[in-house]
């Protein structure tokens, strides 16, 4: 997808960081990536993952969470917008078929088709809350097979009031689309999708929507 002027997280932000983005997740001690490992962890214990399952990674960046489930025995599948991400993705995951591929932009047919697992780390707070819940809601009904599992690890907060009793402490605080807990699980039971949330670390939680939707009929 071309850049746009307005475009509020272009992928040329991202792609100078792929070459010290493995030791800057892992030296940061708070914002934004606090537990960043138990984080990653959490979704893999979440997902229920074993040998040959099909695993889809939704922002794979440098394949840090695609690395944990190849480790399971998965057969993995890999998006990102990142060129650089991508390739450095490619090094640790030789085997895993890599798309490039903006979630904001049309779903590509090389990948329509249902996974047994969907996941994705430290993505969808660029998403605004509707968008959210739409393409949780998408990827839910068209993406996951039956008894599939939809595991999101992001930047998330049990609530508005827990977010800015957090941010006090962060000098570079930077607003953007973050989960609040309350809302978002509220937002989704609407839309009848099934899911429990976790908290892991201050400012970083885990999603677990399954392919069981409620009066899906």
């Amino acid at each position: 997808m071309p850049e746009s002027p307005h475009d509020p997280f272009p992928p040329s932000d991202f792609d100078p960081w792929a070459e010290s983005y493995d030791s800057d997740v892992l030296s940061y001690s708070s914002f934004p990536f606090a537990g960043y490992e138990l984080v990653l962890d959490t979704v893999v214990r979440l997902a229920n993952a074993h040998s040959g399952m099909s695993v889809l990674d939704l922002g794979t960046g440098t394949g840090n969470l695609a690395l944990r489930f190849a480790e399971c025995g998965c057969e993995l599948w890999c998006t990102d917008f990142s060129e650089p991400m991508l390739a450095k993705a490619r090094v640790k995951l030789p085997q895993a078929r890599f798309l490039s591929h903006d979630l904001r932009t049309p779903w590509p047919a090389v990948i329509d088709r249902l996974f047994d697992r969907i996941v994705s780390g430290y993505v969808f707070h660029h998403f605004e809350l509707g968008r959210k819940v739409a393409l949780c809601e998408e990827l839910v009904v068209q993406h996951l097979a039956l008894g599939g599992r939809l595991v999101i690890a992001d930047l998330s907060f049990p609530s508005l009031v827990a977010q800015d009793e957090f941010k006090k402490g962060i000098p570079d605080w930077e607003d953007e689309f973050y989960w609040l807990a309350d809302e978002a699980v509220l937002a989704l039971t609407n839309a009848r999708l099934s899911v429990t949330y976790e908290q892991v670390s201050p400012c970083a939680g885990v999603y677990l929507l399954d392919s069981l939707l409620i009066n899906r009929q």
